[in-house]
């Protein structure tokens, strides 16, 4: 039976073909102009035509001197307003609406950069460490006209309706709700009626502005998670009152930017649906359509939702990213054929904090749609993939897509490679969706996939590839110190593969990266008895490169008195249980330990490259055989190597 989440979901005046909407994500992609570029028309038309039924766009701030980051998407002039108005003519071609996520950016402008002061309803620092000033009265009834200006401007560019951003305690609307941020003493500050009364005169002038059937969704924050913030009551009473102002639709999120950042990107150790509850308590409160918004990242469950009563509709983000064709696959009941999100965060997120265009590890066209396009080729080849790893994997899928002949061998029995390893530690175990994933598209599409082979010159020959990728991972690796017994020493991957066990004792980790962070999460979950951890790390922090919506959850999970942690420690010489280190320039000695784990990093296995490279020199090496890295890299070089065949 069809589940009641494919099919039309009224909202306002306007109907929309199934209740699955596009979260807005700020993924790079925005133009200095303020206007929907190539990439980002891409990027979002392929998500229309695959079924979506309504987009959200990215931030747009409703006044272009105030942006929200370095490119952000807003209405300059009317040149502007032509351009969008040619984009969402794309959009509804493809059957979707499409509605921009209007704000003011308020205190997460980076006019700071530029000497102006970020504005908030009170003073504080926002996520940036920069100091905002408190918005005047003087000022309030100019910022509440940019908000109605904004409405109309996207209705007159052909934007179905709009949402309206106030949620996290985030940017403008959402720092005057709050109390967390909200400090004011005037009619604007105290009461939570007061705290919402910007939002009620925004929400008015936008029905002036716009007209009784301009259709208003609004994210808020079903509850901040904070015991200074505004709670699932605040919310339940707000929610009528919201209402008579013209609301048509609440999206319900959670948490905070700045302290509970993990709570609105949910990713390693959240459970799914993490708002679901109260959006559950909300729309029993409510006259209109509530969605939901957060690591709703299983079809199934995105039907149980709606179907169940809970919600009317959801939002679903990065799951979008991972697969662009996600709610055509569910519709055809291809469950198992939708490249699964692993809420790992590292292209959508993590890509972003390196000033990066986002990316994602299971589909690298995120953003590069036309440029990765697996296109069929008109002159299949013979590709022999070595390594069954994820990159591997992936490459031999790619190929395969586009039609090339794909033998896959792997010296193991299992695939998966190292991104097994990845899915033991606690909270990780969704990375194994894909692999399973990628079994799934191997099998479907045919790939000769040899388990227990170990390549070598006469088996390449035999084979004879019309291109070979080596794709042979990497191995562990021990640091250069005096004392370590590489037969003896104990590795975060044997560890991890179960091949030393150990119940508890007084244990130390040396390096305190992901790796070593991973296994002292995971010795904490296994112990039997007495175990204390001392972890130490050369560089200045702990957990350094992780992505801060995972990094944040594990360190809190980290500070326990089971465990030390000793930054700034180098590991000099090693003597059974004890050990030297140098810390602030001083050597000291750290003794008693029952077991000493390498978690050091790892370097490229590339044996086979070096004996083949002269026979085979067109060869071509990815991955962690050329240089370690994460799962994102490998796969990426996994679908460009792809791409460039026949």
């Amino acid at each position: 039976m069809k589940s009641r989440l494919l099919e039309a979901l009224k909202i306002g005046s306007m109907t929309v073909k199934n209740g699955v909407f596009m979260a807005p994500m700020s993924l790079g992609y925005e133009s200095p102009d303020g206007t929907v570029n190539e990439t980002m028309q891409e990027y979002w038309l392929a998500r229309a035509r695959g079924g979506v039924g309504c987009i959200i766009t990215d931030a747009l701030s409703v006044d272009s001197d105030v942006p929200y980051l370095g490119n952000t998407l807003c209405f300059r002039n009317e040149e502007s307003i032509a351009s969008y108005r040619r984009f969402t003519d794309k959009i509804h071609e493809c059957g979707a609406r499409v509605i921009p996520q209007i704000t003011h950016p308020g205190p997460e402008s980076v006019s700071a950069f530029r000497g102006i002061p970020p504005m908030a309803s009170s003073v504080y620092l926002n996520s940036m460490a920069q100091k905002t000033r408190a918005v005047t009265l003087e000022e309030i009834p100019g910022i509440i006209q940019k908000y109605a200006k904004g409405a109309y401007d996207a209705k007159r560019a052909g934007f179905d309706g709009i949402e309206l951003h106030c949620a996290h305690a985030y940017m403008l609307l959402g720092s005057f709700l709050s109390p967390m941020r909200n400090k004011r003493t005037d009619r604007y500050g105290g009461s939570l009626d007061n705290r919402a009364r910007l939002l009620c005169e925004v929400l008015d002038a936008i029905r002036e502005s716009c007209g009784p059937d301009f259709p208003i969704i609004l994210r808020m924050s079903g509850s901040e998670r904070d015991e200074q913030g505004n709670t699932l009551e605040d919310m339940k009473y707000l929610v009528p009152i919201l209402e008579r102002h013209g609301v048509d639709a609440f999206e319900i999120s959670g948490g905070t930017q700045y302290e509970r950042c993990n709570k609105i990107i949910p990713c390693h150790g959240e459970v799914q649906g993490v708002n679901v509850p109260e959006a559950e308590a909300l729309k029993q409160a409510a006259a209109v359509p509530v969605l939901v918004v957060g690591k709703i990242g299983e079809p199934r469950y995105a039907e149980y939702l709606v179907d169940s009563g809970k919600v009317d509709g959801v939002v679903l983000g990065r799951v979008l990213i991972a697969d662009p064709d996600f709610v055509k696959k569910m519709e055809a009941g291809d469950y198992d054929g939708i490249a699964p999100c692993a809420a790992c965060a590292i292209g959508c997120v993590g890509e972003q904090t390196k000033r990066h265009p986002a990316s994602c590890v299971i589909n690298p066209a995120a953003g590069r749609e036309k440029e990765l396009e697996l296109t069929k080729t008109e002159r299949p080849e013979r590709v022999v993939i070595v390594g069954g790893g994820i990159g591997g994997m992936a490459c031999a899928r790619a190929c395969a897509v586009r039609g090339h002949k794909v033998v896959l061998l792997e010296r193991e029995n299992e695939l998966g490679g190292q991104m097994r390893l990845a899915c033991i530690p606690p909270h990780k175990q969704e990375l194994s969706k894909w692999i399973v994933y990628l079994e799934h598209e191997l099998e479907r599409l045919s790939v000769d996939v040899r388990r227990n082979t170990a390549a070598d010159r006469d088996v390449i020959d035999r084979l004879s590839p019309d291109t070979l990728v080596i794709a042979t991972g990497a191995g562990e690796m021990l640091p250069p110190v005096p004392g370590i017994d590489p037969e003896q020493a104990i590795t975060a991957w044997k560890v991890l593969r179960g091949e030393t066990a150990i119940p508890g004792g007084n244990v130390l980790v040396v390096g305190g990266g992901m790796v070593g962070c991973e296994v002292c999460e995971y010795l904490m979950h296994q112990k039997r008895g007495f175990c204390h951890i001392t972890m130490i790390e050369m560089a200045d922090e702990i957990g350094a490169g992780m992505v801060v919506n995972n990094r944040v959850p594990a360190m809190i999970r980290l500070n326990r008195p089971e465990i030390t942690m000793m930054t700034g420690t180098k590991l000099v010489s090693v003597n059974g249980g004890e050990v030297t280190v140098e810390r602030r320039g001083t050597q000291e000695v750290l003794s008693g330990f029952t077991h000493i784990i390498y978690a050091c990093g790892a370097r490229p296995v590339r044996g086979l490259y070096e004996e083949l490279k002269e026979a085979y020199p067109e060869a071509v090496l990815i991955g962690d055989a050329q240089q370690p890295a994460q799962a994102l890299e490998a796969v990426r070089q996994a679908v460009e190597t792809a791409v460039r065949i026949g």
